[in-house]
């Protein structure tokens, strides 16, 4: 499964806009990737302001326009 991490205009955010796609066979699994990559500021709460199953996120514009003028930051694999 792919989970798409986007970010908002937070400058404590690794990314402005735009997102992060992690592939992992699991959600559980594919945060443990997205926090190794990216920890948490604050013990407990991703360091993104959503996230997104593959559906969801196509469901979105995003795939299209864009998250605030960026598009895909980075691929991570669990």
């Amino acid at each position: 499964m792919k989970v798409y991490y986007t970010f908002g205009s937070d400058p404590r955010f690794p990314f402005s806009g735009g997102w992060v796609e992690v592939e992992a066979s699991t959600m559980k699994e594919a945060h443990i990737v997205f926090r190794a990559n990216f920890p948490d500021r604050e013990p407990g709460i991703l360091n993104c302001s959503d996230y997104y199953t593959e559906a969801q996120f196509n469901d979105t514009d995003m795939p299209v326009t864009g998250n605030r003028g960026a598009y895909c930051h980075r691929r991570l694999c669990a």
